[in-house]
Formats: structure tokens, sequence, C-alpha cells
């Protein structure tokens, strides 16, 4: 089954202050999924930061996955 995403900015409050793009990917079955970031066509591997897939309850999953950005 393929993920309902949704790609969202967050704006942290510490300083210093750090920007996050955030994607939210639920409803995939099964729980293996890769996320890639990319800017400018290079992938961006060094600020990513990712939950762990958690179960749904219905058989399917969801991940967050987040970039930070300045």
């Amino acid at each position: 089954v393929q993920p309902e995403v949704e790609i969202y900015p967050v704006q942290s409050g510490s300083l210093p202050q750090t920007d996050r793009l955030v994607c939210y990917m639920t409803g995939f079955y099964p729980a293996e999924i890769e996320v890639k970031w990319f800017k400018n066509g290079q992938e961006e591997t060094e600020r990513v930061v990712s939950t762990d897939v958690i179960q749904n309850g219905d058989w399917t999953y969801q991940v967050l996955v987040m970039l930070e950005t300045t």
C-alpha cells in the first residue's frame, strides 16, 4: 500500500534557531520504506533525523523523517 505523505516546515523556538522540514508518511505496507531528502539535486544525509517505523494498528505503518535547514 502506498503511503499518504505530508511535508511541512517547523520552526524551533530554542536558540540557536533551527528550522526543519518534516516529512510524515502513514498508511503504508509493508513496513520497509526508504526516504531521501534532496537539495539542488544532491542528496542530504548529514542533517536528517528519523523516527522508527511505528505500527498504526491496522497492518499499516507510519514514520517521520526530518531535515534540519538553515
